[in-house]
C-alpha cells in the first residue's frame, strides 16, 4: 500500500483553537509539536480536511537549507516579515493541489512584509524543480533531502504549513491542504503582517 496523501482541498476554512499550544518556556524544544502530532501519520486519511490552528510556539531549530540553485537560505534573514513555511513532496497529491493557492497568496501580498518558503521533503533538486516549473511556482523552494528539517520542526504529515510572525514566533499551524488565497486567509495574513492580529499567550 502506497503512503500517498489523498486529501481534498479544504473548501471551508476551519480555525480551531489548540488549548495546549501556547508559548513555551525558552528552554523548550519542538518536542511540543511532536507531542501534539504523536498519533498522526505521514499522510492523512482521504476523508481528512485541512485545518489551521492558532496558538503560539517558539521554535529553536533553525531552517537553513539550499534552494534549487544550491544557494543556502536562512529563515532568520527574513526576520521582520511574516513567513509562511510549507513542507511538501511531489508524490503528495494534496500538496500539489495546494501549491497554486500559495503562489496566488504570495502574489496578493507581494507589497506587504510577507514571504513564502516551500520546503521539499525527502527528494532531490530535479524532482522538486520539475514540480516548480510545471506549476509556475515563483517563491523560493528549499531542499530538505534527508527530511531532517521536517523532523526537527516536529512535522509528521504532508502538507504541513507554519505561519511565523515578524518576531520569529509560530502563530498558526496548518495540517493538510488549505485554500491559502481564500478571502479569510488573505485577510488574516494581511492583518498579521500589519501587526493587527495577535494570538493570546495566556
Amino acid at each position: 500500500m502506497k503512503s500517498r496523501c489523498r486529501l481534498t482541498p479544504n473548501r471551508d476554512l476551519r480555525l480551531e483553537p489548540m488549548g495546549s499550544w501556547r508559548r513555551p518556556a525558552s528552554s523548550r524544544s519542538p518536542s511540543l509539536l511532536f507531542a501534539f502530532l504523536a498519533g498522526a501519520l505521514l499522510c492523512l486519511p482521504a476523508a481528512a480536511a485541512g485545518e489551521l490552528s492558532p496558538g503560539t510556539l517558539e521554535l529553536h531549530s533553525p531552517l537553513r537549507l539550499p534552494d534549487l540553485d544550491g544557494r543556502e537560505l536562512d529563515l532568520r534573514e527574513l526576520r521582520g516579515k511574516v513567513v509562511l513555511v510549507n513542507f511538501w513532496a511531489s508524490w503528495c497529491t494534496p500538496c500539489i493541489e495546494e501549491m497554486p493557492s500559495i503562489q496566488r497568496l504570495a502574489n496578493a501580498l507581494r507589497n506587504r512584509p510577507f514571504a513564502v518558503i516551500g520546503v521539499n521533503v525527502g527528494e532531490g533538486e530535479l524532482r522538486a524543480r520539475a514540480v516548480v516549473q510545471q506549476l509556475g511556482i515563483r517563491f523560493p523552494v528549499l531542499i530538505d533531502k534527508d527530511s531532517a528539517a521536517f523532523q526537527r520542526w516536529g512535522a509528521r504529515v504532508l502538507p504541513t504549513t507554519y505561519v511565523q510572525d515578524g518576531e520569529g514566533i509560530i502563530r498558526y499551524l496548518g495540517l493538510g491542504p488549505l485554500e491559502w488565497d481564500s478571502v479569510e486567509l488573505v485577510d488574516l495574513l494581511t492583518r498579521i503582517a500589519a501587526g493587527e492580529s495577535k494570538v493570546e499567550s495566556e
